[in-house]
């Protein structure tokens, strides 16, 4: 997919970004907090940072180190490849480690609209592409997209992986798998979604069985390298444990739900049920519409893993964050509309996502 046909998109969505980090360093100056500090180093940006500067098992060595269960691998809870760019960046420019962070996700944030656009294009219009990337970057939960966080990165490896498939690229969908698998452990949505296609492949052929064999390569890879370093077969899951996340069929959500229906809780609480809530629906307006059968596995898998595994209700909103597939069926509704009702919708969905973003972020909440 052209760059130069991406333009519109790319533009569009700098500005999205533009704006909303103005927004934020608006209020981080009123609430004398540094940009800097609440974009990239707060929260698991510390322990990606931590990973970035000294690598895996010297978590007392991370700055700010909290928060997490006592004991040396604790950080093996977060995966290698962001911290690993991050670190790598930082070797070739002379910036501090945060800007290095910062810098790494702002290239992959816009490396991930481009996909995005490219993914858009050519299963619906060029026009559809322009509006998929603007729901995307106005989303309540962008604002990640310009943190220290691995979101982005994993957002473009999707994209883009996707995008192969539906190209019938299996070789390269199935290599930017792997990328995901060391990113995020939602890389499984994305393996999955390779792996199928690859099995419904006709005819199935040397490279179809390269794409199921190679596509997992990253997230087993990693499993097994935390088994190595703790000493344990299921080692990883372990470490999860010992951060208490587990499969709870969604039970978080559902006592999130219900305390937001009784009232008397935080405004970060309600706009994260609501936008769980809206992650389901938007879920089966998808399924209904009967996309490519790639985009209904890494949907319906992304969804799940947000839903289904126990955690506070408000970092469920940044797991949603690389659902942009959920957001296909909006963008091909706008895609209809007159000029005059997409400028409303789109200026409503900005000041919801501006200032939601900057009273999330200056507030101090956890993502």
């Amino acid at each position: 997919m052209s760059y130069r046909r991406a333009q519109l998109a790319l533009i569009g969505y700098l500005v999205c970004k533009v704006v909303g980090v103005a927004w934020i360093a608006t209020q981080s100056a009123e609430s004398d907090k540094s940009l800097a500090t609440l974009l990239g180093h707060v929260w698991d940006a510390q322990w990606y940072l931590g990973i970035a500067q000294h690598g895996y098992g010297q978590a007392e060595l991370i700055p700010g180190y909290g928060g997490g269960p006592a004991g040396r691998w604790q950080d093996l809870a977060f995966f290698p490849l962001y911290p690993g760019v991050v670190r790598a960046v930082s070797e070739l420019l002379p910036m501090t480690i945060v800007g290095t962070a910062l810098l790494v996700t702002c290239v992959s944030s816009f490396v991930a609209a481009w996909g995005i656009h490219a993914f858009g294009t050519v299963l619906h219009s060029n026009r559809v592409g322009v509006l998929l990337v603007l729901l995307w970057g106005l989303l309540p939960q962008a604002f990640i997209q310009s943190m220290a966080y691995p979101e982005a990165l994993f957002t473009a490896l999707c994209a883009w992986s996707l995008y192969a498939l539906v190209k019938q690229r299996l070789i390269t969908a199935s290599l930017l798998a792997v990328a995901a698998g060391l990113t995020r452990p939602l890389g499984v949505a994305l393996v999955a979604a390779v792996v199928i296609t690859a099995v419904l492949a006709s005819p199935r052929g040397r490279r179809t069985l390269a794409a199921i064999f190679i596509a997992p390569l990253g997230l087993l890879g990693y499993f097994v390298w935390v088994g190595l370093c703790t000493g344990r077969p299921m080692g990883y899951f372990d470490v999860q444990r010992d951060w208490k996340t587990r499969v709870d069929f969604g039970q978080s959500v559902i006592e999130a739900t219900s305390r937001v229906a009784a009232g008397n809780v935080s405004t970060v609480e309600q706009v994260s049920v609501l936008i769980v809530i809206g992650g389901l629906v938007l879920l089966w307006i998808l399924v209904s519409s009967r996309p490519p059968t790639a985009v209904i596995v890494f949907s319906l898998i992304l969804v799940a893993m947000a839903v289904g595994v126990s955690g506070f209700i408000q970092i469920k909103p940044r797991f949603l964050l690389p659902g942009f597939t959920l957001l296909l069926p909006a963008a091909t509704f706008l895609a209809k509309a007159r000029p005059i009702s997409l400028a409303v919708t789109f200026a409503v969905l900005a000041a919801i996502s501006f200032k939601y973003g900057a009273f999330f972020v200056t507030t101090g909440y956890t993502p």
